[in-house]
């Protein structure tokens, strides 16, 4: 009984590492600035934290991938009323399909403001966005991230 246990153990090691050879990670780091703005009172934004996320749930779907869940990439304190904003890291998504379909990162704005509570709230910006380093997802520059209710 024993050595069929071994036996079906090396065989699952096996398969396993065969499997690792064919699965492959694709990273792509990100650089993204912007502003956050707060309409009501712009001092509110001081404080703020802007993070990037890379998303491994379906989007647009209140559903989140308890296997593979959200991965936060990286983040920024906004130090000024400007609201201006400066995030960078990296991300990787498993190439389920290596040379069929690559499987790039696809990233997210979700930040944590002061703007409409005093105990703070999550605002999370989508549509995600396939923008990667050296190339700098800008996009909040002349459209800022309205935290206002």
């Amino acid at each position: 009984m024993i050595s069929r246990l071994v036996y079906f153990s090396t065989i699952l090691a096996i398969l396993i590492a065969n499997l690792s050879i064919l699965i492959q990670a694709n990273t792509e780091c990100v650089w993204a600035t912007g502003r956050v703005v707060c309409n009501k009172n712009q001092s509110l934004v001081v404080g703020s934290v802007v993070e990037v996320w890379d998303l491994d749930s379906p989007q647009n779907i209140d559903i989140k991938n308890p296997v593979d869940p959200d991965d936060k990439v990286g983040f920024s304190l906004v130090e000024d009323k400007l609201g201006v904003f400066n995030v960078e890291g990296c991300a990787s998504d498993v190439d389920w399909l290596p040379g069929i379909h690559k499987n790039s990162p696809e990233f997210y704005i979700r930040v944590h403001h002061y703007c409409n509570k005093p105990s703070g709230e999550f605002k999370t910006i989508l549509p995600i966005f396939r923008t990667y380093v050296p190339q700098t997802y800008d996009y909040h520059i002349n459209n800022p991230i309205e935290l206002d209710d």
